[in-house]
């Protein structure tokens, strides 16, 4: 007779995820603080220089940056909505996918095919993750 048996493979994957997670969750919970905080103080330290007048801003330029901008992302809505309204359905196996399928929407799905196929894993990964960012 053993005195140590493994554990068969739901359960270890199962620990793995949540393993994971919660070290996940921790170094995200650590990393985004100093972020955050690296923000805070390079903002200050900008409207300081600013205040100060070593740095002066040409806001006809910036004006000029934004407004070509707002041309640029006019013209990508009215292409996306023209080609929405083109795309064809086609009939898949499982689901209906649309010809001209957005990379988001894309993503979205191979995400969402990857999590129903290890939902073990992907369920013990998320709880951990959240374990990791409240006990971080």
């Amino acid at each position: 007779m053993k005195v140590f048996q493994p554990p068969p493979p739901s359960q270890q994957e199962i620990g793995m995820g949540a393993l994971a997670g919660i070290c996940s969750g921790y170094l995200f919970k650590k990393v985004s603080k100093y972020a955050a905080a690296t923000a805070v103080v390079g903002y200050i330290a900008i409207q300081g220089a600013s205040k100060a007048g070593y740095i002066k801003v040409n806001w006809k330029k910036v004006n000029d940056k934004i407004e070509d901008m707002k041309e640029v992302k006019f013209i990508k809505e009215t292409i996306s909505d023209l080609t929405d309204e083109i795309s064809e359905i086609a009939i898949n196996e499982d689901t209906l996918v649309l010809e001209n399928e957005g990379k988001v929407v894309a993503t979205a799905r191979r995400v969402y095919d990857h999590l129903k196929h290890n939902a073990a894993t992907s369920g013990s990964f998320t709880a951990g993750f959240v374990l990791g960012i409240l006990f971080a």
